[in-house]
């Protein structure tokens, strides 16, 4: 990957930790950006301190109509959280680490309509 493609990528996904935060900010969690090996932030809820791994998309893979994004294998340590942000939409959906079952999530623009829903129950979930 060229320098300067490197540069945008790290600046796409800058962008995405930062929105993802903000949804959760303005829902009442507090979180901290954190950029550590394997977790970006943390989140505080009434009852425990979660982990949090944003995953950044800038547009929908090439061969299909929906937005890729790399994530960990089994049995590595995985956040309690992932945030997958599409950021030509603006939007962000949040899953639960343990609910990963590929090294590739796929997600259409339509699932990111029901990001709000996202949010609650996977925090939900946790409780």
């Amino acid at each position: 990957m060229a320098k300067q493609d490197q540069k945008a990528s790290a600046a796409v996904g800058r962008a995405g930790e930062h929105l993802a935060l903000a949804y959760l900010s303005l829902a009442g969690y507090i979180c901290t950006l954190c950029q550590i090996k394997d977790h970006d932030a943390y989140i505080q809820t009434d009852t425990q301190t979660l982990t949090l791994q944003v995953k950044t998309a800038s547009k929908t893979h090439k061969t299909s109509n929906r937005y890729a994004f790399h994530t960990p294998k089994k049995n590595v340590d995985v956040s309690d959280v992932f945030a997958f942000v599409a950021i030509e939409l603006g939007a962000v959906i949040f899953r639960r680490g343990d609910e990963l079952t590929s090294v590739t999530t796929y997600i259409s623009p339509e699932e990111f309509m029901d990001e709000k829903q996202s949010m609650q129950k996977t925090f939900d979930s946790f409780k």
